[in-house]
């Protein structure tokens, strides 16, 4: 009992941070939000982020206890040969015969990414499951009809185009994941 409260908290927890950051970027963009909303909503996203991916995970996240490119030097200080680089096997091509496309992308995913932002999904992987889905659907839901609740309720003559979309965005990311609440 006690496990399965503990993965829906922390899928929960997942799909929180993720509609947190998503509406950060969508604050900052608007240019418009007060500094100290968009510290809370930074604030919420990584406390959640935090709590969704566990100790395990924010090591993952900083890179911390994960082989990284020297890794492949053996003591001796000489590469180790692995073979061929990896391509797309269906199309019986290897990674350097491809370059412009992303197959080449997919065959350097196994090495160790400098960027955080890269290492965030396989450190929520592990978090994400059905309560995720059902989180961000309703979040994305609430964050539609809200977004059109105060369009409705705005007293000016002009309202802001940008709670339109936020609420067109909101409904139709809604719609998009119902989906994956029934798979």
């Amino acid at each position: 009992m006690r496990s399965a409260l503990v993965r829906a908290l922390r899928g929960i927890c997942s799909a929180v941070s993720l509609l947190a950051f998503g509406a950060l970027f969508l604050a900052v963009e608007s240019r418009v939000t007060d500094p100290t909303v968009l510290l809370g909503l930074a604030g919420v996203g990584t406390a959640t982020l935090l709590t969704a991916v566990g100790p395990a995970g924010v090591r993952r996240l900083l890179g911390v206890g994960e082989p990284s490119a020297n890794d492949s030097e053996d003591a001796g200080g000489a590469a180790r040969d692995e073979g061929p680089e990896p391509g797309d096997a269906w199309l019986d091509e290897t990674a350097d015969d491809t370059p412009w496309t992303d197959r080449a992308d997919r065959a350097a995913a196994d090495s160790d990414p400098d960027w955080w932002v890269a290492r965030l999904e396989p450190a929520l992987d592990d978090a994400w499951n059905r309560w995720s889905d059902v989180a961000l659907t309703v979040g994305l839901a609430l964050l539609g009809a809200g977004s059109f609740a105060l369009l409705a309720a705005y007293p000016g003559d002009d309202p802001p185009l940008g709670l339109a979309l936020l609420g067109l965005f909101g409904l139709n990311g809604a719609l998009m994941t119902v989906p994956f609440l029934f798979e």
